[in-house]
């Protein structure tokens, strides 16, 4: 009677510890290797909410602080283990707890992170992009982000937990047409200028961020959809952020005139796009991938007003035509 009294009262306090969340690992620390925890990631915070993690991804770091938010160390992967759709990232136990922030993507070519070292704090972590003179035409390497995220909270009772990243960088496709005839892009200076180099751990645009001149790619990429259009890459649009567009045409100087203006903010375009029941920053978070195509005038005294700016398929007419 005594051992069933002592089996019924370990049941009780056995249940009582899942109940509050609390595994045989927190109780028992002689064998942490038997409770190792796994991150999930995911990037499905795009237009189709399809997870395209294992397709675009190739590297993924992961920055780990304790509760004070002091660096402890950081955890990295990549290669063809993150292209199995059952991919986790091995956590260590004793890891549970503690605050991880992502930057995903491949980082060493243009972007910069500081070298942590135990105990430095949590706003030690910053990303920049720094090209020359401020003058960015690179096709910028894919990179994502996510936290800061807890590990394993009290109320998280499996041993994986999801990471959601956020992608940090745009690919823009730009065609001009004049009439209904595409014309050489190439024959246009094309440029957009924004504030967004410096990201902090949060992933918001540091004060000290610097405007930083995007031009089209030097060299393009032998996908593109046609020869005739050109490509920009950058990084991440932010809803309240000056973004200056401009297109001048290099043999004469000329700037085109659109809306009126020679240079427009485009993020208050890609918005225009934008669908009803989304918010302004989550579909600029979301959407990476854009279509513009500005269309001007066929004739000399128009031939440098545009009548229309075509973005993903939608269309703001600023002239009439009877095109």
């Amino acid at each position: 009677m005594g051992i069933k009294r002592h089996i019924k009262k370990y049941k009780i306090i056995l249940a009582a510890f899942i109940v509050a969340g609390i595994t045989g690992c927190d109780v028992l620390h002689d064998d942490l290797d038997q409770c190792d925890l796994f991150l999930k990631f995911r990037y499905d915070y795009n237009m189709a909410n399809e997870d395209w993690f294992a397709e675009q991804v190739e590297e993924v770091k992961v920055f780990v602080f304790d509760t004070q938010g002091k660096y402890i160390q950081t955890l990295t992967d990549n290669g063809h283990s993150l292209k199995s759709p059952d991919y986790r990232m091995l956590i260590p136990y004793r890891l549970k707890g503690c605050t991880a922030v992502v930057w995903a993507g491949k980082t060493d070519k243009f972007y910069q992170l500081p070298t942590m070292d135990t105990g430095d704090p949590i706003n030690k972590l910053t990303l920049k992009y720094e090209p020359e003179n401020n003058i960015s035409n690179n096709h910028l390497d894919a990179l994502w982000h996510s936290g800061p995220l807890l590990m394993f909270s009290s109320e998280n009772i499996s041993n994986t937990e999801n990471v959601s990243l956020v992608r940090n960088t745009n690919d823009i496709t730009i065609g001009i047409t004049r009439g209904n005839n595409p014309v050489d892009a190439s024959k246009y200076d094309i440029q957009l200028i924004t504030a967004n180099n410096f990201y902090d751990y949060k992933n918001n645009v540091g004060e000290s961020s610097k405007n930083i001149i995007y031009h089209p790619c030097s060299v393009e990429e032998e996908d593109s959809k046609t020869a005739l259009q050109t490509r920009l890459h950058t990084l991440r649009f932010i809803k309240d952020a000056d973004t200056t567009f401009s297109i001048t045409e290099k043999a004469s100087g000329k700037t085109i005139d659109i809306g009126g203006k020679t240079t427009i903010n485009l993020i208050d375009y890609l918005l225009m796009s934008k669908p009803k029941m989304m918010g302004d920053q989550e579909y600029l978070d979301r959407r990476y991938e854009w279509d513009i195509n500005i269309r001007i005038g066929d004739k000399e005294e128009n031939g440098y007003i545009a009548l229309s700016i075509t973005i993903n398929n939608w269309t703001y007419w600023f002239q009439p035509t009877d095109m």
